[in-house]
């Protein structure tokens, strides 16, 4: 993960400040994409000044580098719980309901994601910080395929993950450009049941 583009030592009030601005960024990509999004609309939404936005991230490549990096965090956060599981399917579920937390998985997060994502290939940064943060997650997942495959059995631990995520990203698509997209408690649903039919002798545990 890259370095944070804010200063180590900061106020209790700067942190206030630049955690309604990444509040902010989420708000203005999500209507107006990261093209559109400015100092002066992210000022306007977050009730900062412009001024403020350039002391704390400098530039608006700053700015939306800082909020790539701390939502890739929050959503690390949020899979990383999962290894606190005591076994293999219990940490796969885990893992696969992290992606349909509210926190993690909504109209506005989704915005964002499939924003950055589309900019990874023209912004090295973008690409180096999505690169490294989805890397760390499919080796978790494919470290605990393994793991249940090793120690039930199962199909071949790197298809079950590919296909795990594979499934995942697809519903995460259909959330966010679909005229009448399902639910995240559908999505949920609906990964639980790809699951079921992945490794259908622990279907009646999951």
């Amino acid at each position: 993960m890259s370095q944070p583009a804010i200063a180590q030592k900061i106020s209790p009030t700067s942190l206030r400040t630049q955690a309604r601005v990444i509040d902010a960024v989420v708000d203005v990509v999500a209507q107006c994409g990261i093209s559109g999004t400015t100092f002066a609309n992210v000022s306007a939404t977050a009730g900062v000044s412009q001024g403020a936005l350039v002391f704390h991230f400098k530039t608006k490549e700053g700015l939306l580098t800082e909020t790539l990096s701390r939502m890739l965090q929050e959503y690390e956060q949020a899979w990383s719980a999962a290894f606190a599981l005591p076994d293999p399917l219990s940490r796969i579920l885990g893992l696969v309901q992290a992606d349909f937390k509210p926190s993690i998985c909504n109209r506005k997060k989704l915005a964002l994601w499939f924003s950055f994502w589309g900019e990874a290939g023209a912004q090295p940064l973008y690409k180096k910080i999505c690169v490294e943060a989805e890397d760390a997650r499919h080796q978790a997942m494919l470290s605990t395929c393994r793991e249940l495959v090793q120690t039930t059995g199962g199909p071949d631990p790197v298809l079950l993950t590919n296909s795990i995520d594979a499934f995942t990203d697809g519903l995460w698509l259909q959330m966010h450009i679909q005229s009448q997209p399902i639910t995240r408690t559908e999505a949920l649903e609906s990964a639980l049941a790809h699951l079921r039919l992945l490794i259908p002798h622990h279907a009646e545990h999951i």
